[in-house]
């Protein structure tokens, strides 16, 4: 089983490879494009059967449910379920509930905001109140909240991690000046 800190040395890993690759190297692209490039070429090299996650744990704009006062299901950018094959969707068996309320919940959750030139992403602070929220309701998951500005120079990923409600800047690729 993944612990939280299996996942969070897999995420950091996995961001700082990315940010080596792409920023201030003329890579672009908008945000699912590095969502995309981000799982399959650098999230999935820390994958295997053997554990401790596999790529079949990894959805890409998929939902999960919502906490209050949201309803029902939202789509996020990558989420790392308990276990193979998951999804939110639970219907007992036997069970005539046809309406697919979102039951099951992830271990892990990333929302991706990319500020490209010409283009700030004004929805960076409801992020992380829906990723304070649901951390708070699920304390158990574990959230990431991933900012990619190339809209100037220095290009910068950075990000801040979310547990029980809480948030917390956890990691900046290149540091700031001066810290």
């Amino acid at each position: 089983m993944m612990t939280i800190a299996d996942l969070d040395r897999i995420v950091e890993t996995s961001l700082r490879e990315l940010a080596a690759e792409t920023l201030d190297k003329g890579w672009l692209g908008k945000e699912h494009d590095w969502v995309n490039r981000y799982v399959h070429r650098f999230l999935m090299k820390h994958c295997s059967p053997a554990g401790p996650m596999s790529p079949d744990q990894i959805g890409i704009e998929v939902a999960v449910a919502q906490p209050k006062p949201w309803r029902g299901g939202v789509r996020r950018d990558v989420v790392i379920w308990p276990k193979a094959g998951a999804t939110c969707w639970a219907i007992p068996a036997g069970s005539r509930d046809q309406e697919w309320r979102p039951k099951n919940h992830p271990i892990a959750i990333q929302e991706w905001k990319v500020h490209r030139p010409g283009h700030r992403n004004p929805g960076l602070k409801h992020q992380h109140k829906w990723l304070r929220k649901y951390t708070a309701w699920q304390r158990e998951v574990v959230a990431y909240a991933i900012e990619v500005d190339t809209s100037r120079p220095p290009c910068f990923l950075r990000c801040v991690r979310f547990h029980a409600g809480v948030p917390k800047p956890w990691l900046r690729v290149p540091p700031e000046v001066g810290s």
